[in-house]
């Protein structure tokens, strides 16, 4: 699906897909309900949880799989895809389009060290090829 348009998540969507993003090994609901709640700080139950990740696979983020009385929750949609496409539609949004606009933005009020300019530099130098 890598280059289609996804659908978006809610802000509490996006909190549970990146903790499965996030994991080095498949998730279930258990795992993914102690990580939302550990590193979000969120007090959410179960249910809660599962309502997400139910939203999250009908709109084709996730696919759910039993494993024996587990459900583990497999990856479609990476997340450097979904991040690509977040990005095209702020810039387009907010900056008509205009990377040069969004990056004047982004670093109006913000120190730029010489290693960070060189990191973007050959970022962008490395489009040409």
């Amino acid at each position: 699906m890598a280059g289609g348009r996804f659908e978006v998540l809610t802000a509490s969507e996006t909190l549970v897909m990146k903790c499965i993003w996030d994991s080095e090994k498949e998730m279930s609901l258990a795992d993914i309900f102690e990580m939302v709640n550990t590193q979000y700080h969120k007090e959410w139950k179960y249910q809660t949880v599962s309502t997400f990740l139910a939203k999250i696979v009908q709109k084709g983020f996730i696919r759910a799989r039993r494993e024996g009385h587990r459900v583990i929750y497999e990856i479609l949609i990476s997340e450097d895809d979904y991040k690509a496409q977040q990005a095209e539609e702020f810039v387009n949004f907010w900056n008509r389009g205009s990377v040069g606009q969004f990056l004047t933005a982004f670093y109006k009020e913000k120190k730029v060290t010489k290693a960070e300019l060189e990191e973007l530099k050959n970022t962008i130098e490395g489009l040409d090829e």
